[in-house]
């Protein structure tokens, strides 16, 4: 050897583990750094030294730097380097792969890549116009050995994954490398195949016999499969398909193969999930065989039992889950498209497979499988097949158990706990996850309702009495509350969104439920009390699915009202209006909220009730501390709802001046002019000046925000929800009519313009003060302690960061905000309103 490349070899050598060695100093290690690269950049001897360090009486650090060292030569030099270099470096690339490693289960797996790169890199350069023999001199290296087998597959890979995947070679080389690779395909293809086959086989033969022989050819099957994934998702279907799909039959038999079984499973995914052409992935259908479905099933079963507390089962249960519902989505694709092409084999074994995996706890591998519920509900023909028209009453109960939402991380009152530790970091996490698949799972309710309602409404109505008969099971050692991981809660609001699912949908079918069974269940859920929050909002939600029964016994509407108005005035003893509880509101939010659906939906019904409906709604708004400004502008929603039912223009106007009565004194009134008349003024009034004050019952600039917000609110509400009749002939008969055009056609006008118009200068003003407050010499006039109330709200912050909200249960806790909080709760719904 050159004295010379000896002694670089040894001072490079002697860097590298300069660099390494803990026990170095900052200074010797920089100086180190920089002899190493200073050599990369600059020597010309990068590829005699790289060659030296490269031998394997090196230590492994030491080979890969000279790996590096000769991939960066073939990089950045190659155009500098003359023909005999070339070949000089092409002739040891192969010499390397031959015998410059150590064997295949001792040698490191950084230098095996390594080593494959280099002749990757020389491949991209010179093959196959100046390098054609490189087909040949690899598949003579694949004769020597496992070790230089697996090489040989490292080199093919990284070629593919260079040129198809991350695309780094030049267009032009790019072109020829793929040219050269699809020329070559059939045999490359035959040679993965062969060399799958016999490693597998030789890996069981020497199982017992020679254990250390088994692993060797065990390692190469996994490189066979590696290399495989990443030919597969662009050659030829027909390549795949050769030789009546020996590949897809022999990747299904290594499913029942522990160590292999991932590796296959991700083959027959990149397969199954191939687009196209229909009619070529009809040999797809292989996979319905009888043999395929049964490794399927048992390798599943097999799987299932260490998945719980087995990353990498679990992770294969995932792989084998998303082949069953690839396959499914291309039999909808060929299902009635390609001739001959109808109902596969063993569609009933695919279709118990699939709901194994819906009924699986780990809620990830059940959201897998929506999608192809209902994209078999949805399609022409499938939805009409009897098998899986067998198994809508199976999906049925199965969503029973799945829309509860248990399966959090940090609980353990659900199998799916086990699974959610090792598919989420959080809780938070998981909520975003579930709030996705409760929504899948609803949609695919949904659509089974659409081809068997009645079987749908029945099981509503089972699962409805069922629950209503059940003691309340609270899941705590008080039992008087129910908290959001209550079993009854759970169980209640599962069942809410069944219902909800149920109605919405039956009435798009030719179904009609028997009345006289729909007015006795809405009547059993009005006859049920509760005094819990929780379970009350859920039986508001059902009721509310249910008032389409309404029409079938209006004697009923009464119950009704008088349920819905004891959710809008629940409240526990000692509570008012400043530290109701976050269930409590709720409820008393949800149930103004139902009044207006069914004041919206049912007009008709509740307009003979209105007088009575409006004198309640009075009389429970003279009390001051009974409802909030909030309760009260969303019940004046649905009275403005039905008060359009009269079609009369004075009577609706009277009315809605009369509602807007009190807001229109406090918005016209001098103190409020004054309040608008500049951004400062705006500001001291709403106390943006001003040390925040506490308890908010001492703040009189709060009250002032509410009255602001109040008066807003009406206007919005009698904008939103006035209107003049649909019926040109009605408008005209009720008095709407502003003027005729000379065509014939009509202006109408609404009821609430001309009393919202006189509130309209206040109104500009507002706004022009609200939007002054942020010119910097406005800003200086905040206090320092609400200098953060101009700021974006916590909700809106995690939005656009994409963190979800943090998991607390605070339903029991009361509603507290701290005066930064309120203000600026304040300014985002005034922004948002503006």
């Amino acid at each position: 050897m050159d004295p010379q490349i000896s002694s670089l070899a040894n001072e490079l050598s002697n860097s590298i583990e300069t660099i390494l060695n803990p026990s170095s100093s900052q200074n010797d290690r920089q100086i180190a750094h920089k002899i190493c690269e200073e050599f990369k950049d600059s020597s010309p001897f990068c590829v005699p030294v790289g060659l030296v360090l490269a031998d394997k009486s090196y230590k492994p650090v030491v080979r890969h730097f000279g790996l590096q060292l000769l991939e960066h030569a073939i990089k950045f030099r190659w155009i500098d380097m003359k023909t005999e270099e070339k070949e000089y470096l092409k002739t040891n690339a192969l010499q390397f792969m031959a015998n410059g490693t150590l064997g295949i289960l001792e040698e490191e797996f950084h230098i095996k890549d390594a080593v494959a790169r280099i002749t990757v890199e020389l491949a991209k350069r010179e093959w196959p116009q100046l390098w054609p023999s490189l087909q040949e001199d690899l598949f003579k290296l694949c004769q020597m050995g496992e070790t230089q087998t697996e090489l040989v597959l490292k080199v093919y890979l990284r070629l593919v994954e260079d040129a198809v995947l991350l695309q780094t070679i030049p267009h032009q080389r790019r072109r020829e490398i793929m040219l050269g690779l699809t020329a070559n395909m059939k045999d490359l293809f035959e040679m993965f195949v062969q060399f799958l086959r016999l490693h597998t086989n030789l890996a069981d033969e020497n199982l017992t016999s020679d254990p250390q022989k088994s692993k060797a050819h065990l390692r190469v099957s996994e490189a066979v499969l590696y290399t495989l994934a990443g030919y597969l998702d662009w050659v030829s279907m027909n390549l795949i398909f050769t030789n009546n799909s020996v590949l897809l039959q022999m990747l299904c038999l290594l499913l029942g193969n522990s160590s292999l079984q991932l590796l296959a499973a991700e083959c027959l995914l990149t397969i199954v999930g191939r687009k196209g052409k229909v009619e070529e992935r009809k040999p797809l259908l292989v996979l319905f065989s009888d043999e395929a479905m049964k490794i399927i099933l048992s390798t599943a079963a097999a799987a299932e039992k260490s998945s719980a507390h087995d990353e990498y089962y679990y992770l294969f249960l995932k792989k084998l889950c998303l082949v069953l519902t690839d396959l499914g989505k291309q039999v909808c694709a060929l299902w009635g498209v390609v001739p001959d092409c109808k109902q596969p084999p063993n569609f009933a074994m695919y279709l118990e497979a699939l709901m194994a995996f819906t009924q699986h706890p780990s809620q990830i591998l059940s959201s897998y499988t929506q999608s192809v519920w209902q994209a078999f509900m949805r399609h022409e023909f499938i939805s009409k097949d009897p098998i899986l028209l067998s198994f809508i009453p199976k999906l049925f109960e199965t969503s029973t158990k799945i829309l509860l939402k248990v399966g959090f991380p940090s609980k353990d009152n659900s199998p799916s706990c086990d699974y959610s530790r090792q598919d989420f970091d959080s809780d938070e996490d998981f909520s975003a996850f579930f709030s996705r698949y409760r929504a899948e799972v609803a949609d695919m309710v949904r659509q089974a309702v659409l081809l068997q309602p009645e079987l749908a409404f029945n099981f509503a109505k089972q699962w409805l009495e069922t629950t209503i008969c059940k003691p309340i099971d609270t899941g705590t050692e008080d039992g008087v509350m129910c908290n959001l991981s209550s079993p009854s809660f759970l169980e209640w609001d599962a069942m809410t969104l069944f219902i909800e699912s149920v109605m919405s949908r039956i009435a798009m079918t030719d179904y009609s439920p028997d009345p006289n069974m729909g007015v006795a269940l809405l009547k059993s859920a009005l006859a049920y009390q509760s005094q819990d929050p929780l379970i009350l909002s859920s039986l508001l939600s059902c009721l509310s699915a249910l008032v389409v029964f309404l029409r079938n016994s209006t004697e009923t509407i009464p119950a009704v009202l008088e349920k819905i108005f004891s959710g809008v005035t629940f409240a526990f003893p000692g509570q008012n209006k400043s530290n109701r509880s976050r269930s409590v509101k709720n409820v008393r939010q949800h149930a103004c909220s139902m009044l207006v659906t069914i004041c919206k939906t049912q007009t008709d019904l509740i307009f003979p009730v209105f007088d009575e409906l409006y004198q309640y709604i009075k009389n429970i708004s003279t009390d001051v501390e009974q409802l909030s400004q909030m309760e009260k502008c969303i019940l004046i929603e649905a009275l403005i709802l039905v008060c359009n039912r009269f079609n009369n223009y004075e009577k609706q106007s009277s009315f809605l001046e009369e509602i807007l009565q009190p807001a229109k004194e406090l918005w016209l009134s001098e103190q409020f002019r004054q309040a608008f008349s500049g951004s400062d003024k705006w500001m001291s009034y709403i106390g943006l000046d001003q040390a925040p004050r506490e308890p908010s019952s001492e703040d009189t600039c709060g009250i002032n925000r509410s009255h602001i917000a109040y008066c807003i609110n009406m206007m919005m509400a009698v904008l939103k929800r006035s209107k003049w009749p649909e019926d040109p002939q009605v408008a005209e008969n009720g008095g709407f009519v502003l003027m005729k055009r000379d065509d014939g056609s009509v202006i109408l006008k609404n009821p609430a313009t001309v009393h919202v118009s006189r509130m309209l200068e206040n109104l500009l003003l507002f706004m022009k003060s609200m939007n002054g407050s942020w010119h910097p010499a406005m800003l200086q006039r905040r206090h320092p302690e609400l200098e953060k109330s101009f700021d974006l709200v916590e909700n809106e912050k995690h939005a656009i960061l994409g963190i979800p909200m943090p998991c607390v249960d605070n339903t029991s806790s009361p509603v507290c905000k701290n005066p930064v909080t309120r203000i600026q709760n304040f300014l985002t719904t005034m922004h948002d309103y503006g």
